[in-house]
C-alpha cells in the first residue's frame, strides 16, 4: 500500500471475526494505492463510505452505493486521492455457493449503484462493529451467527448485480490496460531486484510496446496517478520501510538513501516529510513497533 496526500495523521483498520467471515472498517487520513492478489478461497466486498472521495478499482470508478467485488485469486488495485473510509466483508467461497452465487468469473468486478442494498450492507456492518465494541461475548453469540447469515445474503445479492470492469484501452495496438500494467510491474520489480534505478516513462512504454501517452493514460486510469508519481511514491515508501527496519547505530540515513538511488538528500527529505510527516533521520531514530 502506498500513501498519498496525507491530510490527517490518522490511519486505522478495525476488524471483527464472525467465524469464517471477517469484516473490516478502514479509516484513512490520506489517499492511497492498495495493490494485491486475493487468496483463492475468499471474496471481498468493498464499499466506499466517503462521498467526497473518488474511489477507483482497477481503473473503474466506484459510483455512490456501488461495490467492488474481488473474486478469489484476482489481482486488484484500489486507488483514492484524499482521506476516506471504507467497509469490507471477506466471505469464504463456499458460503456464497450455498446461496447460489457460485457462477462468478474469478475477476475484479463492480456492482451497479443500488441504494437499498448498499444501505443494508452498511447497516449490518455498523451494527456488527457496535455490538463487538460494547459486548465482549458478541463474537461467540447466536446474534453474531445471525448477523453473519444476513451479511452473506446481502453479499450474494450484490454479487448477482454486477458488470465486468472494462479491460481494454482504446488505441493501436489494442493491448489491454491490465497487460500494460503487468508489463510495467515486471520491469519495475526486475530493476529493484537487481538494485537498478527506477525505470522511467520511456523504459516502461518501450517494455509495454505502447506510446508514452497510452502508458500515462493506463497508469492514470489504473492507479489514479501517472507513472512518474507512482514511481516516486514507490521510492519514498521503500526508503521509509528500510529506515524503519535499520538500526541507528549501524546505518546512516545517507547510506540508506544512496542504496536506494537517492543522492539529492535535501530535496528528497522535503518530499519525504510531506508524505510521512517527519524527516528520514527522525524515522531512523524512532523505536520500531512490535
Amino acid at each position: 500500500m502506498l500513501l498519498r496526500n496525507p491530510k490527517r495523521r490518522f490511519w486505522s483498520v478495525s476488524a471483527v471475526a464472525l467465524g469464517e467471515i471477517d469484516v473490516q472498517w478502514g479509516r484513512l487520513g490520506s489517499g492511497n494505492i492498495a495493490q494485491g492478489q486475493l487468496r483463492p478461497d475468499r471474496f471481498i466486498f468493498y464499499a466506499p463510505l466517503s462521498s467526497e472521495a473518488r474511489y477507483t478499482v482497477n481503473g473503474s470508478i466506484l459510483q455512490e452505493n456501488s461495490f467492488a467485488i474481488l473474486e478469489p485469486g484476482c489481482e486488484f488495485c484500489v486507488s483514492t486521492e484524499i482521506e476516506h473510509d471504507w467497509f469490507t466483508a471477506l466471505i469464504p467461497s463456499h458460503m456464497l455457493s450455498q446461496v447460489g452465487a457460485d457462477s462468478l468469473s474469478r475477476s475484479t468486478r463492480v456492482s451497479d449503484s443500488n441504494a437499498l442494498v448498499a444501505n443494508r450492507f452498511r447497516t449490518v456492518l455498523e451494527q456488527i462493529f457496535s455490538a463487538a465494541a460494547t459486548c465482549a461475548a458478541f463474537k461467540s453469540s447466536l446474534a453474531a451467527h445471525r448477523a453473519a447469515v444476513e451479511l452473506v445474503r446481502v453479499c450474494a445479492e450484490i454479487a448477482g448485480d454486477q458488470r465486468p470492469i472494462e479491460s481494454h484501452y482504446g488505441g493501436r495496438p489494442r493491448y489491454s490496460r491490465q497487460e500494460i500494467i503487468r508489463r510495467s510491474m515486471e520491469l519495475i520489480e526486475s530493476n529493484r531486484s537487481q538494485r537498478m534505478n527506477w525505470p522511467d516513462v520511456n523504459d516502461l512504454s518501450a517494455n509495454a510496446n505502447v506510446s508514452e501517452r497510452t502508458l500515462r493514460t493506463s497508469f492514470k486510469e489504473f492507479f489514479d496517478v501517472g507513472p512518474n508519481e507512482y514511481l516516486q511514491l514507490r521510492g519514498l515508501h521503500e526508503v521509509y520501510n528500510a529506515l524503519r527496519t535499520a538500526k541507528p547505530d549501524e546505518f546512516a540515513v545517507s547510506q540508506i538513501l544512496l542504496e536506494h538511488g537517492e543522492w539529492a538528500f535535501g530535496r528528497f527529505a522535503a518530499r519525504y516529510k510531506v508524505l510521512f510527516g517527519e524527516l528520514p533521520s527522525e524515522t531512523l531514530l524512532r523505536p520500531p513497533k512490535y
